[in-house]
């Protein structure tokens, strides 16, 4: 499997802004996927909440690996820390390991606009409602990307395609607006009517489908 294509699937991966009372964020402080290729679990995406006043900080821990038998043939760690306030994006620190390559990404809010460093790209500044593809805020849906493994620029865009039902890990569903993301990755997202993220279908490069289905609630 590319490199690439895990990224597509497990981030770095679009409506509407989101207000305060409903931006993203579980009651419980916490979302949790299985990561799924071809029906078999090859992971986990983890996030982790933190409220305070109008401040939100979330810390996301992402883990693959794709398998022939006992040899890994891909291994995939992503873990950051991303914070807003009041529905805006703050800034952004990230690590990845991608099979072996180490890459960083830190993004902020300057005064006009949003500073991007990452390893081996330039710093550069993008618009002020820029923000990275971290999924989990609907808010993603209506903004400039960012990717938030490699801090390039992401040329997506995103339609809504109606409410349906989508699976969750323990075999339930629940109805979700779903949105199809196009361009440079093929995407499939969706919300429930909270504006929590519900799931999320990729098409790999070698056909595959890879699908998150989210731990209850």
């Amino acid at each position: 499997m590319a490199r690439r294509t895990l990224l597509a699937a497990g981030m770095a991966l679009t409506a509407g802004a989101a207000t305060a009372a409903d931006d993203g964020v579980p009651a419980g402080g916490r979302l949790a996927f299985r990561v799924l290729r071809k029906g078999g679990e090859i992971g986990s995406h983890v996030l982790d909440f933190t409220r305070t006043d109008d401040m939100v900080e979330v810390r996301f821990d992402v883990r693959m690996a794709v398998k022939f038998g006992p040899i890994t043939l891909f291994r995939y760690r992503h873990t950051g820390i991303e914070r807003s306030q009041a529905g805006r994006f703050l800034s952004l620190e990230t690590q990845t390991d991608n099979d072996g390559e180490a890459l960083r990404v830190s993004a902020r809010r300057e005064a006009a606009g949003v500073v991007v460093e990452a390893t081996n790209l330039a710093s550069r500044k993008l618009p002020e409602d820029a923000r990275p593809l971290t999924h989990w805020n609907r808010a993603c849906m209506s903004a400039p990307l960012f990717n938030p493994q490699d801090g390039k620029v992401m040329k997506l865009a995103a339609a809504p395609r109606g409410e349906e039902a989508v699976a969750l890990a323990n075999g339930s569903t629940v109805t979700a607006t779903h949105y199809t993301l196009t361009g440079e990755a093929t995407l499939d997202e969706w919300y429930d009517a909270a504006s929590i993220w519900a799931a999320l279908r990729a098409t790999a490069a070698d056909g595959s489908i890879i699908d998150y289905r989210r731990l209850v609630p």
